[in-house]
């Protein structure tokens, strides 16, 4: 096992051979992949199966932006079913994906059903997109702020007053346009109304895995200096080991190989184990609350389905961590 002290988190390169994305490049190469993940979102909900989340807002987000193919799932079940047959088969796609969107859209759910339950007054989700969780999630004295790139964020003003047309309903966030890569948090949030001195929560869906080593570490070096103490900061990452190529994982490779052919390739991982994330942690004087692994994920928010070694369930390289600035 490779010794993390200084880091758990790397920028890696040239580790693994490119490769075309096959079947399920062919499939996902010209969509987005916020709109991909709308679809996995959704779709465990439209399949009717047990334990799916309550994010009833992406339906809304997926069926305008993609009118066509929802409405060819809605009139032909079985099309949703080819699609997720294909992209979740062993061979040519990433078994798990759905269950996983699935688990990960529950989880951050928690984390903000846990902050209100802490007296918690703010919520800050970075890399925004297309999360709905400020229009669903709002309660009297809770303030959302959304952040993404400028020309993300005015996308995303003109869907939600589309979409969602009744502010008194549905509560607008505070829209942040900004590039993280060229200011800090707490630059972007300057002028917003936000207020340094309470505790937040910060949320960080599906990001930190796109971006190289440096720029992981200074966004969890921002959250820090901004985190009044008692906030919170929930994330997802990628298992660095499966990323260097160190253990395989059912799934990686072709994933791998579908978001490099978007622009987006892996870049970096942490270690998953709780000794070397409270390590790394421990330098910005954060304090790891829980992880839990893919096995754990699943068990925690599809407990109707068991967890099976010879038949990937979840996507396996994915780990969740929570994290607290100690008060």
């Amino acid at each position: 096992m490779q010794d993390v002290s200084a880091s758990s988190l790397t920028k890696t390169q040239g580790t693994r051979p490119k490769a075309r994305g096959g079947v399920l490049g062919c499939l996902t190469k010209f969509m987005p992949t916020n709109y991909n993940m709308l679809i996995f979102r959704t779709m465990n909900r439209d399949m009717h199966q047990a334990n799916a989340n309550e994010d009833n807002i992406a339906f809304l987000f997926r069926n305008r932006l993609m009118p066509v193919r929802s409405s060819i799932n809605k009139c032909i079940p079985s099309c949703l079913s080819a699609y997720k047959h294909v992209t979740e088969h062993p061979k040519h796609g990433s078994p798990g994906t759905a269950n996983y969107i699935d688990a990960r859209t529950q989880w951050f759910d928690q984390a903000v059903a846990s902050a209100k339950q802490q007296g918690i007054t703010q919520v800050v989700i970075i890399a925004a997109g297309f999360d709905s969780r400020a229009y669903r999630l709002h309660t009297s004295g809770l303030k959302f702020y959304e952040i993404d790139l400028p020309h993300a964020s005015i996308i995303k003003q003109k869907l939600v007053d589309k979409v969602l047309p009744d502010a008194a309903k549905h509560p607008r966030p505070v829209f942040v346009g900004a590039d993280l890569s060229e200011c800090s948090l707490k630059h972007a949030l300057h002028g917003t109304g936000f207020d340094p001195v309470k505790p937040s929560l910060f949320l960080c869906e599906g990001l930190l895995y796109y971006l190289p080593q440096y720029a992981v570490d200074k966004l969890i070096s921002d959250v820090a200096a901004l985190a009044a103490p008692g906030s919170l900061f929930y994330f997802d990452f990628l298992h660095l080991d499966v990323l260097e190529g160190r253990s395989a994982a059912v799934g990686y490779d072709n994933t791998a190989k579908v978001v490099a052919i978007k622009g987006e390739p892996f870049l970096s991982g942490m270690h998953p184990s709780a000794a070397c994330l409270c390590k790394t942690l421990a330098q910005q004087d954060l304090r790891l609350r829980e992880v839990l692994s893919p096995r754990e994920i699943l068990a925690k928010f599809l407990p109707h389905i068991a967890w099976d070694e010879q038949r990937t369930q979840i996507l396996p390289f994915y780990s969740f961590a929570a994290v607290q600035r100690p008060a």
